[in-house]
């Protein structure tokens, strides 16, 4: 049963620097507040933004329509004095009718701001990135959410064929209790599954096409879907998982150690150099990068079958959307 709105405290704080997770708790208090709350406003603001404390302040005042509000600050370790303040305010002061919700990535920043607000009664929720068996405890509980079962070295085969990118392992437990009937679900299903991907060519495409070599891309490619079948989800997310890492590892800048990047990043640090080598052939086309980011959107949907309502694209449309894909993001030329 979800919480009523009483039971929902009136400031929570996601902590942590993985984004699956606080997208999750803000995601999950917004829901459990609707549930009681019909009439529920939601404000989404930057601690850093020049308004974002008179929109806090704006959203926390009594109105004449008896609106509830909950009000998403993030990136609360940049806070302006003027943000600082209105949350500190709004601790002391705790209005019935508005609701609270920080993201904070970890560190030191703020931690004065942080220490205040759990005095003030705040719930902080620990975000942080998930490794070795807590991650696992995790994505099994996940897979339980489906009311479905996979093995431990099902477990196993999935995180060496995805990584121990969060988003893009629920995004591949999704596709698998979709795709595959029977429980539990073992490694066989899953390496099969993954068959390119566990065979490495699934990342030597996503290398490919991040280094901007497109003809080994499109070469890669071809060799897998015609050993290995209709690859075409794992090859979208060994993409996509290229991508977030080679922008994780440039957010690190150019001075730190290669340890201290991958530990950021969440990548072994023997991979640090090739991302930060994929990340200096986009560094100075930065739009084409993020028309990149859209483009696997795109053909994300186009690996499931279709975006469209009752569309279903056949093996040869996925080829092609996928040698789309691969051409127009690796190539150096405007598309």
């Amino acid at each position: 049963m979800a919480k009523t709105a009483q039971a929902v405290p009136r400031i929570t704080v996601a902590y942590g620097n993985e984004p699956l997770l606080v997208d999750r708790v803000v995601r999950t208090t917004v829901t459990q507040l609707r549930g009681s709350e019909a009439d529920l406003q939601i404000s989404t603001i930057s601690a850093n933004g020049e308004d974002s404390a008179a929109m806090l302040r704006e959203a926390s005042s009594p109105n004449l329509f008896g609106d509830t509000t909950v009000v998403v600050v993030t990136g609360i370790d940049q806070a302006t004095d003027d943000i600082d303040a209105a949350v500190r305010e709004f601790a002391r002061e705790k209005p019935d009718h508005a609701w609270l919700i920080l993201t904070h990535p970890g560190g030191v920043k703020g931690k004065n701001l942080l220490d205040e607000l759990k005095k003030a009664g705040a719930e902080q929720v620990l975000c942080t990135q998930l490794k070795g068996r807590e991650l696992r405890a995790f994505l099994a509980k996940d897979v339980a959410s489906y009311k479905r079962v996979m093995t431990d070295d099902a477990l196993s085969a999935l995180i060496d064929a995805v990584g121990q990118d969060l988003r893009l392992l629920v995004g591949a437990i999704s596709q698998l209790v979709a795709d595959i009937e029977h429980d539990p679900i073992g490694r066989e299903e899953v390496s099969e599954y993954f068959a390119g991907i566990t065979g490495v060519t699934g990342f030597a495409v996503a290398d490919a096409v991040w280094e901007r070599r497109p003809a080994d891309a499109l070469r890669s490619l071809r060799w897998a879907m015609r050993d290995s079948g209709d690859l075409s989800v794992p090859m979208v997310m060994a993409m996509a998982a290229g991508l977030r890492s080679i922008v994780r590892v440039a957010g690190a800048g150019p001075g730190a150690s290669e340890v201290e990047v991958a530990r950021e990043a969440g990548v072994p640090p023997w991979k640090v150099k090739t991302l930060r080598h994929q990340w200096s052939a986009w560094s100075g086309d930065q739009r084409r990068l993020a028309a990149a980011a859209v483009a696997l959107s795109d053909a994300d949907g186009a690996a499931k079958g279709g975006v469209g309502e009752g569309t279903s694209l056949d093996p040869e449309q996925k080829m092609l959307a996928l040698e789309r894909l691969v051409l127009l993001t690796s190539s150096r030329e405007a598309s």
